[in-house]
């Protein structure tokens, strides 16, 4: 498997990569198939490190590639830095494997961040993991319905309530909760083999949801990079794009990303 990395020095025939912890599964598989195409290579896939730190890490060269859930912003893109979609990959509201929940509504979800709702049907307690406010998973929540974004407003002033800092921490937070309740990405819990249930949203005929797009349940994966790229993280990026990179992603549950 690719190499998962905390620190120390590349070798001349390594290539360093990190950012947002969504894609680090996704580009772990792909790591590995590359590796075997191209031996004495080898890619070293660091910690989640957040979109922005990806991003900054490539323009201050301190890694090869970085990856990113969001565009780039000005200031970033000015700096050198240049994003490339590779993925996307839908997100799912998902629980632990032992509730017997399939289903979720959006009232279900506005009565679960109100705190109206604190049990599942066979008794067990809702746990329910946050991320972050500034999170763009939560303004995905949000987006849901009037009822649901003032609920989220609600979650949040709980003193109760769990925070999951990561994308890593948020899937192993609701892997080890029994009840758990939160959003996540179908392809990083493929990719990862998390043991995590998705639940199936059914948008209730009382809750307005003609205004929500229905790519905003899509969270788009960018490649990032920089002018001063190796050959080696070049001949990464072309393979990631090649048909059989796509092809290794759509068995994760990753779409192409137009």
């Amino acid at each position: 498997m690719a190499t998962v990395l905390f620190s120390g020095a590349a070798s001349a025939e390594t290539l360093r990569i990190g950012g947002t912890g969504v894609a680090l599964g996704s580009i772990s598989v792909l790591a590995d198939a590359f590796e075997a195409q191209h031996p004495g290579s080898e890619i070293e896939v660091l910690p989640s490190l957040g979109s922005g730190g990806g991003i900054k890490a490539v323009i201050a060269q301190a890694i090869d590639l970085g990856l990113s859930s969001r565009p780039l912003k000005d200031k970033e893109a000015a700096a050198g830095a240049k994003a490339r979609p590779y993925a996307q990959t839908a997100m799912v509201f998902a629980t632990s494997v032992g509730n017997d929940t399939s289903t979720i509504t959006t009232e279900d979800i506005a009565e679960i961040y109100s705190g109206e709702a604190s049990q599942w049907p066979n008794g067990t307690p809702i746990r329910l993991v946050m991320r972050p406010p500034s999170e763009g998973d939560i303004k995905v929540i949000r987006s849901l319905s009037q009822e649901i974004d003032q609920a989220v407003d609600a979650a949040f002033e709980r003193a109760s309530a769990v925070v999951a800092l990561n994308d890593q921490e948020n899937a192993e937070t609701l892997e080890s909760l029994e009840g758990s309740f939160g959003l996540m990405a179908v392809g990083q819990i493929k990719a990862e083999n998390r043991q995590l249930k998705a639940l199936k949203l059914v948008r209730s005929e009382a809750t307005d949801m003609s205004d929500v797009p229905e790519d905003e349940f899509l969270k788009t994966l960018y490649l990032v990079s920089s002018d001063a790229a190796s050959p080696l993280a070049a001949a990464f990026q072309t393979f990631i794009y090649s048909e059989e990179a796509q092809a290794i992603l759509s068995s994760y549950d990753f779409k192409p990303a137009n």
